[in-house]
């Protein structure tokens, strides 16, 4: 029952982490940009709920909607600011830009909030059914993810945006010649991908804290997910989103949390070995 408790929560954990991961790797079939700073973001996401929830008593789901936007915007701004002046730049260039973008939203909110934990106290009860005990907030978590990804699904499968979004990651040239304006598809692009992670850090209000250094960590995880999947296959992150949820639960209760990370990462290295484009991806030429 212990395993079978990690496994659920595992799973419904996966959820979130697979809305975390779909931003980045959306970003990247797209504008084929790894986003170094994409956990940053969820960070900015989760501390502008703090302000607005604690702060100025704003009521939590308004907040999270205020801070969803907000980092949607902020994602749109480093568009213009950084990535579009670098789209015909070497990859170094790109990730050494991105990762300044990750050292400025780190050390301003250091400045401006401390090195103090900030949070939102929200109490949810866990639910059980017979032996199976769940954590609401995983549930709730798992619920806004998938409800959050069948919108995106039908955004990209259902609307000429959508529509454009795909055929630009497919085939970027062949688009360009048939009227698809590529910096138009990268701006939308990046602003969805913002959206994503402010309503993820809307997820993880009730089941962390924030600090400083809070975003390196999901920016690492969800680049794992992304690797493991296949760069750029949405469908791939999403599997490999519930593998490295179920993955990381069960270990951290077994062993131990640190223990879970060290799995995680391994896990990590042996697809880079073994399958370097992941589950699902397609190995270059």
């Amino acid at each position: 029952m212990l395993i079978l408790n990690s496994v659920v929560n595992g799973v419904l954990f996966g959820g979130v982490l697979a809305l975390m991961a779909f931003g980045m790797n959306l970003m990247f079939g797209v504008v084929q940009i790894v986003h170094l700073a994409y956990g940053q973001f969820i960070m900015v996401g989760l501390y502008l709920v703090y302000v607005l929830a604690i702060l100025y008593h704003v009521p939590l789901l308004l907040s999270c909607a205020a801070a969803t936007a907000a980092v949607a915007l902020l994602s749109i701004l480093a568009y213009y600011l950084v990535v579009k002046p670098l789209l015909k730049a070497p990859p170094i260039n790109q990730l050494l830009a991105l990762a300044g973008v990750w050292m400025v939203l780190e050390n301003a909110c250091l400045a401006l909030f401390g090195a103090t934990y900030k949070g939102v106290q929200v109490v949810l009860p866990v639910l059980h059914v017979g032996e199976l005990y769940i954590a609401a907030s995983n549930l709730i978590g798992f619920v806004v993810g998938l409800i959050t990804l069948a919108m995106l699904y039908l955004f990209l499968n259902k609307t000429y945006t959508g529509v454009a979004i795909r055929a630009i990651a497919q085939d970027p040239e062949i688009t360009g010649i048939m009227g698809v304006n590529p910096r138009t598809v990268y701006l939308v692009t990046f602003a969805v991908g913002g959206a994503l992670a402010g309503i993820t850090a809307a997820c993880f209000v009730p089941v962390y804290s924030v600090h400083p250094h809070f975003g390196g960590a999901f920016t690492l995880l969800a680049f794992i997910i992304v690797i493991l999947g296949g760069m750029g296959n949405l469908l791939g992150g999403f599997i490999g989103a519930f593998i490295i949820g179920v993955v990381t639960s069960v270990s951290s209760t077994l062993l131990n949390p640190e223990i879970g990370q060290i799995i995680v990462l391994l896990i990590c290295l042996l697809i880079i070995i073994i399958r370097p484009q992941g589950l699902l991806g397609v190995r270059g030429k």
